[in-house]
């Protein structure tokens, strides 16, 4: 064999190698992620909403919810209008208000979305209103409550497992339900990963768009709620690893930046006008429930 031969392919072989770690080192234009359950997460989305209906008959029982049929129709139809664009439109989703001040929403499993009215009080268009709802509506897209559960009920199963084999006693298998937790879980009070608030604003921004409102809303929206939390260190202090709003703020404009969205998307409506005049004649909410 002669040498030129051989070294040939090999120096093309290297060529083409040093190529491809070229190419992995510049960094690409982010794009919308594409989440996908977890192989671990077996259950069907029949037992997902099953799920989510239980823990929403829980949470309606332990929440106080606002009594105004005009609002709360506004919230599902736009609610359900963003939900229709993500990336689980076959989910029934159900949006219900929060009587209460404080500013915050969350999701259950199988498409339960709870809105406080504080988060009503404080978005001032209804970009920003769809844009947080579809951030919550990106959780359930990207499994994360299901996928948190499956990891738990594997937990359990494992630990059942090792506890009928003699591996563990009583006292030991005690002592790790209550370190990691069963498989029902509550979720209102669950606090998502820095990973998962981030992937969240990611979807929710592109379902948002997809739904034909500016992106800026959510921006917006997080960008005011940053200042709005106050002292930034407390709330990094009692965030511990979840990404401040301001980080996620510079995501999203960096994500906006490489991939700029079409013109003359919707920023607000008559009907988001009418909403918030309707909040304003309602009653104060309650007090809060004081905890035994």
């Amino acid at each position: 064999m002669r040498l030129g031969n051989f070294y040939r392919p090999l120096s093309m072989f290297l060529a083409s190698l040093i190529l491809l770690v070229v190419f992995v080192s510049v960094p690409l234009h982010a794009v919308e992620p594409t989440p996908s359950k977890a192989i671990y997460n077996t259950f069907t989305d029949e037992e997902e909403m099953a799920m989510g209906r239980k823990a929403a008959e829980e949470t309606d029982k332990q929440m106080v919810l606002l009594d105004s049929t005009l609002l709360t129709a506004y919230v599902n139809n736009l609610g359900r209008k963003v939900a229709q664009a993500s990336r689980r439109p076959e989910i029934q989703y159900s949006f219900k208000i929060v009587n209460t001040d404080t500013v915050n929403a969350f999701s259950l499993p199988g498409g339960f979305i709870y809105v406080h009215r504080g988060l009503l009080d404080f978005v001032t268009s209804e970009s920003e209103l769809a844009g947080v709802l579809a951030h919550e509506v990106g959780h359930i897209v990207a499994y994360h409550s299901m996928n948190d559960v499956a990891r738990r009920y594997w937990l359990d199963q494992g630990m059942y497992q090792l506890k009928k084999a003699g591996a563990l006693d009583n006292q030991e298998m005690v002592d790790m339900m209550q370190k990691y937790g069963g498989p029902i879980l509550l979720f209102a009070d669950r606090k998502f990963s820095r990973e998962e608030e981030s992937e969240a604003d990611m979807l929710g921004m592109y379902n948002a768009i997809r739904a034909g409102y500016d992106p800026q809303g959510l921006v917006s929206a997080l960008a005011r709620l940053s200042k709005f939390t106050g002292n930034p260190t407390l709330v990094e202090g009692l965030l511990m690893n979840h990404p401040l709003p301001g980080e996620r703020v510079a995501a999203l404009r960096a994500e906006l930046e490489q991939n700029p969205p079409p013109t003359g998307l919707e920023k607000d409506s008559l009907a988001f006008r009418a909403a918030k005049m309707q909040l304003k004649t309602l009653p104060r909410p309650p007090a809060p429930r004081k905890q035994p």
